[in-house]
This record gives structure tokens, sequence and C-alpha cells, in this order.
């Protein structure tokens, strides 16, 4: 290196220390072009104290330089960094916006804002600065007999997805718990309109005392309603036979009901009395004939006495559960037959 700046007369030398200067040179230059370019521009000279600074700073990076990244985090000298926004990097350039304030007035200096860098297939960290600016920043005006006002009107931010996301999950939450009370409220209707409620399981025997037992304590023939007595009474018998033994009592005639009976051996012993209660019931209907208060009586009687005969087997206490009336007991079963 010294030869290279040592001034002889030897022709050679002087050919080593231009050979020497022509490299230097050549270096110099090539770390030179390396290096990227940084620019820096506010929009004024001159700030009130507190506003928002702009700080444009631009970049020209050389071909062996990616991208460069800010150095300085929450305060460019005496200014406060507010924010740094980077635009869209492109091939061979790079933007930011620095938001900056002071508080304090006077003649100020925004220093160089610092970043770092590494060429291309290099590992060592650089670092290159942008230019200082001179500003101006002055105070505020006050007026001691006017209202207290903000340096600067609050600033209306942007709205971004991120600021509406927590407004939309709840509303989607909303949305779903409505939904699925909806459709709890909907299948229980449906469930509710579908229900049947289950049929007792009432013997057929019961069902018939206990009707005959409400005819007893309507005394509709008393009341001179003969012919509701007896087409009443002939339903009820009628539909014993058809829920206990399964005839087609209902929608039969007196005549084929009793045909019906024969196969029935509990019946076999009142196929009289049988036929002799649904030819007075018959006469009473269709025939306009009024039997005597102890005819009504005596069929009544003998309604009782056929239900519970045919009953199969019916526990004691079933039976008793559903007696017939005081009156229906004086009478007795067996003045019935003897009237048959």
């Amino acid at each position: 290196m010294v030869a290279c700046v040592k001034n002889t007369n030897n022709p050679v030398e002087n050919l080593n220390r231009s050979f020497c200067l022509i490299v230097l040179l050549s270096f110099a230059s090539l770390a030179w072009a390396q290096e990227p370019k940084i620019s820096a521009h506010t929009d004024s000279a001159q700030y009130k104290v507190g506003t928002w600074i702009l700080l444009h700073v631009e970049a020209a990076l050389p071909p062996a330089v990616d991208s460069l990244a800010v150095a300085v985090k929450d305060s460019l000298g005496p200014f406060e960094i507010l924010a740094v926004e980077p635009s869209l990097a492109q091939a061979g350039h790079q933007q930011w916006l620095f938001r900056l304030t002071i508080f304090d007035t006077g003649k100020v200096y925004v220093p160089p804002a610092i970043f770092a860098y590494k060429n291309r297939g290099d590992t060592l960290t650089r670092v290159v600065s942008s230019n200082p600016i001179p500003l101006t920043i002055v105070g505020i005006s006050v007026d001691l007999k006017g209202d207290i006002k903000d340096i600067k009107p609050p600033l209306d931010a942007p709205w971004k997805f991120e600021d509406f996301l927590p407004y939309l999950i709840a509303l989607a939450v909303v949305l779903l718990l409505g939904l699925a009370y909806w459709y709890y409220r909907r299948v229980k209707k449906r469930r509710e309109a579908s229900y049947v409620p289950p049929k007792p399981d009432i013997p057929p025997w019961r069902v018939a005392l206990a009707a005959l037992h409400t005819i007893e304590d309507q005394r509709l023939w008393q009341q001179g309603r003969v012919k509701d007595f007896y087409s009443e009474t002939t339903e009820i018998i009628r539909r014993f036979l058809e829920d206990q033994y399964n005839l087609l009592a209902l929608e039969s005639t007196s005549d084929e009901i009793v045909v019906q009976l024969k196969l029935v051996p509990e019946a076999q012993p009142l196929q009289k009395e049988f036929r002799s209660f649904f030819t007075t019931a018959d006469l009473v209907k269709f025939a306009k004939y009024l039997p005597t208060p102890e005819e009504n009586e005596q069929e009544l009687t003998w309604a009782f006495h056929f239900v519970r005969t045919m009953t199969p087997h019916p526990p004691a206490q079933q039976v008793d559960e559903v007696a017939p009336s005081p009156a229906s007991v004086t009478n007795g079963e067996q003045e019935a037959a003897n009237v048959r």
C-alpha cells in the first residue's frame, strides 16, 4: 500500500503505483455501487407543535440488495415515532412513511433514519441512513378567553376486516342460537301435534258395567225417555260383545248377534234371555212399544247380569268396584231370570 502512494522517478515503481490506484478506485467504486441510496423529505419545513409530521423515505436498491429493514423503533432523536407504514416493495425500490410528532419548539433536525441490509451471498449486516432534514416547530397561539380545544381533531382511522370480525362472530352466534331455538320449537310443536295419548287398557267388562251404572244414574225411562234408555243400553251390550269376543255386534241385527253368540260357550245359558232382551228393545225403538216401569227395571238388571256372566273369570274385588246400585241388587238377578 505504501508503494502505491510513494512518488519516485523509477518507471517500474510508477507503473506499480498507477496499478494500485486503479485497483483501489475499482474497489471503492464497487463498494459505492453496492450501497443503497436513501433520500428523505417532509411535506413542509414548518409544523405546529404536537401535529403529525409525515416523513417520506425512499430507497433505491442495488441488484445485490433485496430489501432494507427499519432499524429505529420508538423515537427518532427528539421526534416520537407514531407509526411506520411501508409500501409494497418493488424491484430495486422501497418506500416508507414515518408518522412523527414533537412537543418542543424551535429549530430542530429530523435525524437520519437508520436501515439495515445484507448483500446477497454475504452474512455481514450493514447499515445505511437517510439524510437529516431541518424543520421549524412553532407554538400555538392561545386565546385565553376562548374554549379549550384539541391541537388536532381525532383521526378517523379506516375500518379493517379485523375490526369487524368480533361483531361478525357475535352476529353469527346470535343467528345460530336463534336458529337452534326456532328448530327446537318447531320440533316440539310437531311432537305435541303428533302425540296421541295411549288408550288406557281397561277391560271391556269394566267399561260396560261403568256405562250401565251411568244409564242407571241418568234415570232416562223415569223421565219418559224410554227409547233413549233402550238404545243406549243395547249399544253398551253390543260394544261389550265386540270388544270382549270380537263379534261384529255394532253393525249387526239382533238376529245376527244371536247367531254369533252360538259360537261363544259362555253365552249358551243366556241365549233365551238375550233374544228376549233385544226383542223388547227392538219393539221400543221401531214399533213404539211402551213397556211398564217394572219391565224397564228388569231389563237393566238383566243387562248387569249378562255382562257379569259373560266376563271371563273377573277377580272378586274388581266386580265389587263396579257393583250395581242398591236398587239393582234389591231386584236381584234371579228375579230377571224368572221374568225370562
